[in-house]
């Protein structure tokens, strides 16, 4: 086992910042899935329809799913791996975040690019899986093979 690497934030401090733009990513996520299952659109706060344009495309469902249900479930996971200190949530993290940045990099593609069209929330989503993704890929870094006690009370 190693030791907690020095160059980096803490796990723990790393712990609390994931936990947090996880928690933001599922409230992003939950609002766009609670306004598609009524039916509608989320609210575009910046105006325009770009929000509407996107609820409306084929592209908003997969499998007859709201995208945003899959990110619920992924932020959720994200959040649970942020109160575990082990290889595996390590792993597992970065390996959910890795999946969520894909998808989004994706997603945006289609509404740049297809649907011409940008939904500010599903901006915000990507923004946050992106935020993910780094802090994940910092933590597996840095404290891959650290034992789990040492490196989240380090700090």
């Amino acid at each position: 086992m190693r030791s907690p690497n020095k160059q980096f934030p803490s796990e723990g401090t790393l712990q609390r910042l994931i936990a947090f733009v996880a928690a933001l990513g599922v409230g992003v996520a939950t609002y766009i899935a609670i306004a598609d299952s009524g039916g509608g659109a989320p609210v575009c706060i910046a105006g325009g329809s770009g929000c509407q344009t996107v609820a409306d495309s084929s592209y908003s469902h997969l499998l007859g799913v709201n995208v945003a249900v899959f990110g619920i479930v992924g932020y959720l996971l994200l959040l649970a791996s942020a109160f575990l200190a082990s290889d595996a949530a390590r792993f597992g993290g970065f390996v959910v975040a890795l999946g969520g940045f894909g998808f989004s990099v994706y997603l945006t593609y289609i509404e740049v690019f297809k649907i011409d069209a940008i939904c500010q929330w599903c901006v915000a989503s990507a923004v946050l899986m992106t935020i993910l993704f780094l802090l994940n890929a910092t933590r597996l870094i840095g404290y891959a093979g650290a034992e789990g006690d040492l490196a989240a009370d380090a700090g």
